[in-house]
């Protein structure tokens, strides 16, 4: 395995190959991102045995260092196989010990879904929602849609919903994006990070967009992307509206609008496989009603050092309390107890 940093003039031949065709996760723009604005070392690494590449994460939380595989390791752009991913991993957890790089392999985010899960992982299945923008037309795409969405999509046409896109859309954006996970009970995204998206990797990556009715904004999404794949990183509404079918069309306008660029895939990033939450319901079927493959996988972590992910585990405890750690692997495993204890 060889470590390589896109800030570092000597690895620049090493990573020469990746270009705007592999996901935005891989490219130099979104490493100097995770430098400056995440304050996080960002890596390349480099399995010459399967000749794939991983990107990767590593960060500090009070003293401990921690890291986080960010995509499924590609070799030539294209993601390797089951097999060899399990033989990846295998090599990458080996080299992280032998070299105390980090204490845990913590989960990827939603759009870091992989094939394969190494021995000693905790790990949940998941997948995501993939629409084939590079070998349909956009009637094809349309046509795929379940026809609920089909006539709510018209619907809006007919009443006139209006998309902006652009980062002048991005305090919209973001208010909407407030208000949903204000009723989700969740941390939201501070608004500077998302501009500084927009810094650092630029227009032509990074898309806010927003519909509105004939009088306020109602809906949005936040799309950061390449030519290898559009990944809908986030979203918003406020909730009901007379505009039914605003989300459906923001999302049909904005794969439009990534097949004009040349992106390959549209994706929705994220679905909990056998899901026991209820609650999520409503969001897995929106995202499979719009015809898309399922792509199946999983999130895993790992303990890297053993010894220090006791001890920060015994730390966090004395802070916390037993409460799960609010990743998805343990909300899908305390989930699963609960459906089985029910």
């Amino acid at each position: 395995m060889h470590i390589n940093n896109h800030l570092v003039p000597a690895d620049h031949s090493q990573l020469e190959k990746i270009d705007d065709h592999w996901p935005y996760q891989f490219l130099s723009e979104y490493t100097r991102y995770q430098k400056h604005v995440s304050r996080s070392d960002y890596y390349i690494i480099h399995d010459e045995i399967t000749d794939a590449f991983i990107p990767l994460k590593i960060y500090k939380v009070r003293g401990f260092h921690f890291g986080q595989i960010k995509h499924a390791p590609l070799r030539n752009g294209i993601e390797i196989n089951e097999s060899e991913q399990l033989d990846f991993f295998n090599r990458l957890i080996s080299f992280l010990k032998e070299n105390k790089f980090c204490t845990k392999l913590v989960q990827p985010p939603p759009s870091g879904i992989l094939s394969a899960v190494p021995a000693g992982a905790t790990s949940c299945e998941f997948g995501s929602y993939i629409i084939d923008l590079e070998n349909q037309t956009e009637e094809q795409i349309f046509n795929k849609f379940h026809p609920k969405y089909q006539k709510a999509i018209s619907h809006s046409f007919r009443n006139n919903a209006r998309i902006e896109v652009g980062r002048h859309t991005l305090e919209d954006f973001h208010d909407l994006y407030l208000q949903t996970m204000s009723r989700a009970g969740l941390h939201p995204v501070p608004l500077y990070q998302f501009a500084r998206l927009y810094d650092y990797l630029g227009e032509n990556r990074v898309f806010s967009a927003v519909v509105h009715d004939s009088e306020k904004p109602i809906g949005a999404v936040f799309i950061m992307s390449s030519k290898y794949a559009a990944f809908v990183a986030h979203a918003g509404s406020n909730g009901k509206n007379k505009l039914y079918g605003a989300m459906k069309f923001l999302n049909y306008e904005m794969m439009k609008l990534m097949k004009s660029n040349g992106v390959k895939r549209y994706d929705f990033v994220g679905v909990r496989i056998n899901n026991k939450n209820p609650e999520l319901e409503g969001i897995f079927k929106f995202k499979k009603r719009f015809g898309g493959d399922l792509k199946r996988g999983y999130l895993w972590k790992i303990d890297i050092n053993t010894g220090s992910a006791a001890t920060f585990d015994i730390l966090k405890k004395v802070r916390i309390g037993n409460a799960p750690m609010p990743d998805i692997i343990d909300q899908v495993t305390l989930e699963s107890k609960q459906f089985n204890n029910g």
